[in-house]
């Protein structure tokens, strides 16, 4: 009992707790574009996102794959800067949104994005930089060491 309270503090002492997940890397490249993004593998993460961060560096990104082809939706709180996302569907692009952003902390005062069809994939990068993909587009993504 007390080396698990002990193993808490130190944890909490080096800045990690014993359920954090460590941040994996994939290389996604959508068409002629590539971008180096994070993983948004765990529950936490995916609804994390990218929020309260202050920017997103050019060629970056997030990717979020869910299990099964299934509706998502997608809200922007807590957001500083606004996203292009690509909706993906067994590899192919299904649509794409530029989202802006919105102030309020809490989800449920933001607006929501649904895809509009049942998607396995989306892939957050900075705005703007989706612009030349269109439906179809084949999207692959080979995971990073």
């Amino acid at each position: 009992m007390a080396a698990a309270a002990l193993l808490a503090v130190l944890l909490t002492v080096v800045g990690c707790s014993p359920a954090s997940a460590k941040t994996t890397y994939a290389a996604v490249t959508i068409g002629s574009l590539t971008y180096r993004v994070e993983l948004a593998q765990t529950a936490d993460q995916q609804r994390a996102g990218l929020g309260n961060r202050q920017t997103l560096p050019a060629g970056t990104g997030m990717l979020f794959q869910f299990g099964s082809l299934s509706e998502q939706q997608v809200w922007m709180a807590g957001m500083r800067f606004p996203l292009d996302i690509a909706w993906i569907a067994d590899g192919r692009v299904v649509a794409r949104d530029t989202l802006a952003t919105c102030a309020e902390a809490g989800e449920s005062a933001c607006p929501r994005w649904t895809s509009p069809s049942p998607v396995d994939a989306l892939l957050e990068v900075p705005a703007h930089s989706l612009g030349s993909v269109a439906p179809g587009t084949v999207v692959t993504v080979e995971e990073l060491p």
